[in-house]
């Protein structure tokens, strides 16, 4: 009698977040999760000198120490705002800022010049780092539907989380 399949064996994956040439910036824009088939592999040589807006808390530790620069905004994957969802939006809003070149902050530490990758990581990379992805592509001044396509077409099945759909659709 055969046993119950191996179970899946996943490991961190990223997919680069393409976006019309006037509205993409310098940075390049990573989407990915700590458990998912899904993208590329993400070796923490990747991260040396990327930051890292950290949605999930489930990173492996070496991916975490390899970084260039870890954001912690850890929040849970349910259908309703984030606890926490106004300190997330203003991660989003300084990244942008300082991804367009313009001094920001918002009592956030990163430095004031933007890195050449940034990764938006959570377990699957689908909803949490979707949710902020979208929040940073609409403060990088693209309009809900082109930030919504951007993502989804990187990542299909991201933003499933309807609530976290409607915050990406949100007004800046």
């Amino acid at each position: 009698m055969l046993g119950p399949p191996p179970p899946l064996i996943h490991e961190p994956r990223a997919s680069r977040i393409h976006l019309p040439a006037a509205a993409a910036p310098a940075t390049q824009l990573w989407m990915g999760g700590a458990d998912t088939a899904l993208g590329e592999p993400l070796e923490p040589v990747h991260l040396l000198s990327a930051w890292v807006v950290d949605c999930a808390n489930d990173m492996p530790a070496a991916h975490r120490d390899a970084a260039g620069l870890w954001l912690y905004r850890v929040f849970a994957d349910i259908e309703e705002a984030p606890h926490g969802y106004g300190r997330m939006e203003t991660l989003a809003e300084s990244i942008a800022r300082c991804l367009r070149g313009e001094p920001g902050g918002h009592g956030w530490q990163h430095p004031p010049e933007p890195p050449a990758r940034l990764y938006v990581l959570c377990k699957q990379g689908l909803n949490r780092s979707g949710l902020m992805m979208g929040r940073i592509l609409r403060h990088l001044g693209l309009p809900a539907d082109e930030a919504l396509a951007a993502i989804t077409r990187s990542r299909p099945g991201a933003l499933n989380n309807l609530t976290f759909a409607a915050l990406v659709r949100a007004p800046v």
